[in-house]
């Protein structure tokens, strides 16, 4: 199966992803985006701790075989392949898969863990069990953590080491080896004076296991939404065989076989079944029911559908039998682009994420170092300048003195090297980059996540974090703040023309355009009846006009200066109806009236804006007239609106504002959009908008409702708070914790931390960041309710 490839517009460009298990934490998202940069032909690099990702952008010219990537990423120790599938709905949730073999681990850790305590209780408790007060006992369990459930930390750990790329892993095999190797020579060297603590690699070891199983719950939870989405794509389906051999009454009842989806192909036509969901984007070829589309459209009733109708994969047939011929298939089906928009979301960082990656892929660097200060300066300086600390009980460190095999010869002292080794193991066990480098994707995540069940497809993290900052937005007319309905309400003929043939003359010369005012136009010419005739040399100026020859007659459709008649009489209508004006060579041939009328959800949507600081404005290409009647009619001032703007201009306008140092957000539909959409920091197309506006935003609203805008507004803004409490949380528990269990506080306070309770709050830091990222989800939720009254 050929891998996932994607090529950009450069034809020596391409993009692909590789699958990459075993990151931990940011220090490993550095490695690997490190590693790749510096491989010949990689242009960009981008790594998801969360998805276990990396998306690299490379010259095909340069890089033939892709398989170097995959090569480069597994000499730092982790397992890499390229993705073996472009279809979004192939792809499996990035869950790390021997989860059920980690749980496994930890149950180990679990049982030694529970073990290596029963033989100090027993002891205080005068009932040991038989050998387990033993020191060989507990250096038998410790043996057994670091070759059993602790193997595989330990080994990537190493692999990051000698690969110069040291992540989570190494400062834990640092931490519980330095442990068990001290606790070796005290053993075998009881002259020494050493306290042995062999149950601190097992407790850190079954602390960290805990906190890391207890994290991949809460990384797969967080991605719901995904699975979610996924969830709508049945696996199978029933085909028709032979479906141009029966008659279409048949095609009900003839018979079907079990099919997979996957190998559905265009033009295939299938039988749906009640209770079944659709498993392609086509038309009804026979029967009738209804389907519920809530998932896709957010419309809460069941919709009625008949023959003719187009269907999307994913909706769930609720009534009757139906057969459908397929057009899109796999990954060309709308199900499919949603999918692929959420998951491609989550892959593009945040700026913020990018800060605190940058801080993290150093991390462990430093905290190597904080840890090789701390053992030199106790086991010199410290213990000089403070000598009562040598003389307190080291803090969580059994004492083995009745133990059998060992006796301490001063159980109330110990020597500066051996608080030096504790504390140095205790400070790269506490240390926590992995809280720094999920602080952003797991959040990032989550928002996606919940955008998408609203109808909100977000480009990227970049894009949510940009709209957070946004209190600027302006609104495009026709189609966006208004239904894009529009109804002719009047033909002016201005020359000794038939009005029929005017109205055939501008349907024609709209034919196939999804303009909203070009669909008023073939509607009508539609309702009066009137024979369709052919345009020739038809040519469509974007926000002006088209032209084209109809009856040898060369003609021109927009608006009044475009078609070169400024020296005519126009002709004043209703200051809320909008204009197109048709003429030839010669001169102005007729006006047509058209009105729209503005989304129901509209006014509230603006005054909302509005009432929470943002600044609202109108930019169209309409006439000044219509444009400030319905600014009126939403509550807004005239000083809001600019009109009778070309798309360029438009582009022009966006660019003025924001050079003014405002972020702005752009909102429309048309192909005379697309230029501003682009220019604005954040651009919104609404679903019912061309392809054109929709490629050049960042957000896409799906449901086709404004109140979309608003919701997706206030979840960037919690997002991005969510992403401030992680990080404010992961630097300010390292910066608390690191000191603490160096021993700052020890001379003062006698506060100092076991690698055992270090372990542990390493654990708690990491789930901790993802936890709140969960919440993020209540909070959204329980907010709708509340901030989105439209």
């Amino acid at each position: 199966m050929p891998a996932a490839i994607v090529h950009s517009a450069d034809p020596s460009s391409t993009s692909i992803l590789v699958e990459v298990e075993g990151m931990k934490c940011a220090g490993c998202v550095a490695a690997v985006e490190r590693r790749l940069q510096q491989t010949a032909g990689v242009e960009a690099v981008s790594v998801n701790l969360i998805t276990r990702l990396a998306k690299v952008d490379y010259d095909a010219a340069l890089i033939e075989d892709p398989t170097v990537l995959t090569t480069e990423i597994t000499g730092l120790g982790f397992r890499a392949q390229l993705r073996q599938d472009d279809n979004p709905l192939t792809l499996p949730i990035a869950e790390i898969p021997p989860l059920q073999q980690q749980r496994l681990q930890l149950a180990i850790a679990a049982f030694l863990l529970i073990v290596s305590s029963w033989g100090h209780l027993g002891h205080w408790l005068d009932h040991p069990l038989p050998g387990t007060d033993q020191l060989w006992f507990h250096a038998l369990l410790a043996t057994w953590a670091l070759l059993g459930p602790g193997r595989s930390i330990l080994q990537a750990g190493w692999q990051g080491l000698r690969c110069g790329a040291p992540n989570m892993n190494s400062l834990v095999l640092l931490g519980t080896g330095s442990a068990y190797l001290a606790s070796l020579v005290a053993l075998l060297w009881p002259q020494l004076g050493w306290v042995c603590f062999f149950d601190e690699p097992v407790m850190l070891l079954g602390f960290i296991l805990l906190g890391r199983t207890l994290e991949e719950q809460a990384r797969f939870r967080s991605q719901a939404a995904l699975q979610n989405l996924l969830a709508l794509q049945p696996e199978t389906t029933q085909l028709l065989t032979a479906p141009s051999s029966i008659a279409p009454q048949d095609l009900l009842e003839a018979p079907a076989q079990i099919w997979p989806v996957a190998q559905l192909r265009a033009g295939d036509y299938v039988q749906v079944l009640p209770g079944d969901r659709i498993p392609v984007d086509g038309c009804i070829v026979a029967g009738q029911s209804t389907l519920d589309t809530a998932m896709l459209t957010g419309e809460p009733l069941p919709q009625p559908c008949q023959v003719g109708d187009r269907v999307c994969a994913g909706t769930l047939n609720l009534s009757h039998r139906l057969v459908i011929r397929a057009e899109q298939t796999g990954s060309q089906t709308r199900l499919a682009a949603i999918v692929r928009c959420v998951a491609e979301a989550q892959q593009r960082k945040a700026p913020v994420q990018r800060f605190a990656d940058a801080i993290a892929g150093r991390f462990v660097y430093g905290v190597c170092a904080i840890a090789a200060l701390t053992f030199g300066f106790w086991a010199t300086l410290g213990s000089r300048w403070w000598p009562q600390v040598l003389q307190q009980p080291l803090p969580g460190l059994l004492i083995h003195a009745p133990h059998h095999g060992m006796e301490m010869a001063h159980p109330h002292s110990h020597s500066p090297l051996l608080l030096a080794l504790t504390l140095a193991i205790s400070v790269l066990v506490v240390a926590c980059p992995c809280a720094l480098g999920l602080a952003t994707p797991t959040a990032i995540l989550v928002a996606t996540g919940l955008a998408a069940e609203q109808g909100i497809l977000v480009r990227g993290g970049d894009v949510l974090e940009q709209l957070a900052r946004i209190k600027h937005f302006v609104f495009d007319k026709t189609g966006t703040l208004t239904q894009g309905q529009f109804e002719l309400i009047e033909i002016q003929p201005l020359a000794d023309v038939d009005p029929d043939r005017l109205l055939q003359w501008a349907a024609a010369l709209e034919a196939d355009s999804r303009h909203p005012l070009a669909t008023a136009l073939q509607t009508a010419a539609q309702a009066a009846n009137l024979a369709p005739i052919a345009a020739s040399d038809r040519q469509q100026v974007p926000g002006l006009g088209v032209s084209g020859t109809c009856d040898g007659r060369s003609l021109r459709l927009g608006n009044p200066t475009w078609v070169q008649v400024a020296t005519a009489k126009l002709p004043t209508g209703s200051a809320a109806a909008t204009s197109i004006w048709l003429a030839d060579d010669q001169q102005l041939l007729a006006c047509f009236w058209l009105q729209d009328q503005p989304r129901p959800e509209a006014a509230e949507v603006v005054q909302a804006l509005r009432s929470r600081g943002a600044t609202v404005q109108i930019l169209s290409g309409d006439r000044q007239t219509t444009a400030v009647a319905l600014a009126q009619q939403l509550g807004l001032e005239s000083e809001t609106v600019v009109a009778e703007v070309l798309p360029e201009d438009k582009a022009a306008a966006i660019a003025a504002l924001q050079s003014q140092g405002d972020a702005v957000a752009m909102i429309g539909d048309g192909i005379n959009d697309a230029p501003a959409l682009a220019t604005a920091a954040v651009g919104i197309s609404l679903a019912a908008g061309s392809d054109i506006a929709q490629d050049s935003a960042g957000l896409l609203l799906s449901r086709d409702r404004l109140d979309s805008v608003l919701v997706a507004w206030n979840l960037s803004q919690m997002g991005l708070r969510t992403i401030r409490q992680n990080l404010t949380w992961a630097l300010g528990y390292n910066v608390v914790m690191l000191p603490l269990a160096a021993g700052a506080f020890l001379p003062a306070y006698g506060l100092a931390l076991t690698p055992a309770i270090a372990g542990a709050c390493m654990a708690v830091s990491s789930l901790a960041v993802v936890s709140n990222s969960l919440l993020l989800r209540y909070w959204f939720r329980r907010s709708l309710n509340h901030s989105v009254s439209v």
